[in-house]
This record gives structure tokens, sequence and C-alpha cells, in this order.
């Protein structure tokens, strides 16, 4: 039994249309609404059979929409729907939960409305935008924060906490405060630092590598979906700003000089290390094994079919390759007691692989 038989969500863009298609996968009746008349009739369609019908209650209003008109949207979704739990997957939560609060406080049932809203936030996402990038599996292994405010029910918060396992992630529940604390320094920050690199990059690019590519991939993200976002948590962003832009000014009035580096890069290390591993687990470093790959059609789904021959599992990997180059570099990162079994198998294969790293 699902959570909720019955979901609205209003908002078909990439994650509203993702939850949808998870939701409608598990058997769950779904409908989707849009401002935009093209993205709600993309998104439905993708639905199938598990379309709702529009004049149907139901169980759960999920918001799904940018977050500076976020408040004004649960606020009339927990009117307009009095038996229904309303949740947003906003990025920001403190500003949008006050928000909210504003809006109904003077309403007599204001109480009641406030039990039914949840704040929830999945760390999950991808550069491209709209329905057209939805994925059923976007949410499988990811983080879904739940952040209820003082006055949200308890057995409301569980019934959400169920759903977010439904479509395959797995919740943390912590105060809207923590979250935003949080996100200002492993989402917001990183988005902002990809952007600020980016714009600065200009031809000729002839000697860009994979590194640049890593460093620049947000960059490619809506920049109207991210502007309220850095508005509603400028409190927490700033000081994480502030304290990059004296690591940079010291770098300078050092000239980086050796003392000066080493100590950012060890401070840079400890901090790397930090970073949970695969699908929030504990930080993990990996045997990493570099494999050249022709430049032929299937040579890469023959390489990862050789790997699953050998019962070893990738737990990430990194492809680079520059046009006209007859190979490429593909970089697999396996746990580290596979990466010898792993360098054997692929080399009795005839692949030209080398041990880079044999991790700890």
């Amino acid at each position: 039994m699902s959570a909720f038989s019955s979901v609205e969500v209003v908002g078909g863009g990439l994650i509203g249309t993702s939850i949808a298609l998870k939701l409608a996968k598990n058997g769950v009746r779904v409908r989707v609404r849009d401002v935009l008349p093209g993205h709600e009739k993309v998104a439905n369609s993708l639905l199938g059979s598990a379309l709702l019908a529009f004049e149907e209650p139901v169980d759960c209003v999920i918001v799904a929409i940018p977050v500076d008109a976020l408040a004004s949207v649960i606020s009339d979704a927990l009117i307009s729907n009095p038996h229904s739990i309303v949740i947003d997957i906003g990025s920001v939560k403190t500003k949008v939960i006050h928000e909210v609060w504003t809006n109904i406080k003077n309403l007599p049932n204001h109480g009641e409305l406030l039990e039914r809203y949840v704040p929830t936030h999945p760390m999950a996402g991808r550069e491209v935008t709209g329905p057209e990038g939805a994925r059923s599996d976007l949410f499988e292994g990811r983080v879904w924060a739940i952040t209820p405010h003082t006055s949200t029910l308890r057995a409301n918060i569980v019934l959400v906490a169920e759903m977010v396992a439904e479509l395959g992630a797995m919740s943390c529940e912590l105060t809207p405060e923590a979250h935003d604390r949080q996100v200002a320094m492993t989402s917001h920050l990183p988005q902002l630092l990809a952007s600020l690199l980016a714009s600065t990059l200009h031809s000729p690019m002839e000697l860009a590598g994979q590194g640049l590519r890593d460093m620049t991939r947000l960059a490619h993200s809506d920049a109207l979906m991210w502007a309220p976002i850095f508005e509603g948590n400028q409190e927490e962003i700033l000081p994480l700003l502030d304290e990059i832009v004296k690591s940079i000014n010291d770098l300078k009035d050092k000239k980086f000089n050796r003392d000066s580096v080493l100590a950012l890069m060890n401070r840079g290390l400890e901090g790397a290390s930090l970073v949970p591993g695969k699908h929030g687990g504990v930080p993990r470093n990996y045997g990493v094994l570099s494999v050249v790959i022709p430049d032929r059609a299937g040579q890469l789904a023959a390489l990862f079919n050789h790997c699953a021959e050998g019962e070893i599992n990738i737990e990430d990997l990194r492809i680079e390759h520059s046009p006209g180059q007859e190979t490429g570099l593909i970089t697999l990162y396996v746990k580290p007691g596979d990466l010898s079994t792993l360098n054997n198998h692929l080399s009795i294969l005839g692949w030209d692989v080398t041990e880079l790293s044999k991790g700890v």
C-alpha cells in the first residue's frame, strides 16, 4: 500500500514530473498542474493510465515550483484542499515557512492548516529542465530532507517519509534552520562557484580538460530557478562567501608562496574527506583504474559487460575523450578490495588498464 493513493503535483518541471512518474509507476493515481500549458500537457501525457481526473480530490498535494512562488501556492493548496497533506520541495525552508505562516495566521483554522503542511527538499536534480528531462528514477538512493515546523502533525510527517521511501529516496529529518545552513554549503555555494568560474572563461579553449568540465557542470543550471534561492538563503550563503574571499585574499597577499598553497590545499583535502560517498554513505576512498578504450561503437558497452562478468560493481566513472581522437580514457572507481580483481580480469581480456590508486 502506498502512503497516498491520489496525488496532485503543482509544477510540471523536472522535479515535479519526475515525482509524478515514479508515483504513477508505483500505482498511485496522479495529475500535474502547471501555469505553462505545454508543461502540463507533456507531464500528464507521460502518466498513461495513472492520470487522475482534475476534478477528483487528492490525499496529497506536492508543490514543485520556484522558491519565490512557493508560499502563496502552498497557502492556497492548504485552503482549497481541506483534507490533503501539502508538501513542498523547495531549496529554502525557513523563509518559505515564515511566509506561509504569515499568509494564514489570521484565518480561524490556521492551526489545522499548518498541521497539514510538511516542508521537504529532495537532494536530486539535473542540469536539464522541464518535463522532457524527467526520470522516474531521479531520486533513487538520494537524500530527501524533511523539515517539519513546530505545528506539523507527527502522523503527517510519517506519511511523507513513507512516500519518500516509495520514491526511492532516503529521508533525513532536521530543522528548517539546520537545512538552510547545510544546503548553503553543500548545494547553493557549489552552484555559485561553478557559475562564477564559468563566467570568467573565454576562447580559445583547446586545452580544456575534464577538471574544467567537472567544475563548470553546474553552470548549465536554470538561472531563473536559482536567483530566488540565493536571495532566500543569503543569510547562510554570505558568511561562506566571506570565508572564500578571505582565503583568496590571503593567497594573493602571500603571492602564492609554498606555505600558503600547502596550507590551503591541506584544508581542502580535509574538507573533501567529509563529503559523503555513494548514496550519502560513509566517505570512501575508492580504488581507481584507468582503461584505454577505442573510439568505436559498442566498446563502452563491452567494457561494462566485462566488469559485470567479473562481478565487479562500478561505484563511479569518468570519461575523457577529445573529438577526432582514436581512443578515449575511462576512469573506473571501485571498492579497494575489487581493484586487483578487476585489473587482472580486464587485462586478461585484452584491455589496456593501469591502476591509479589502490584506495583505502
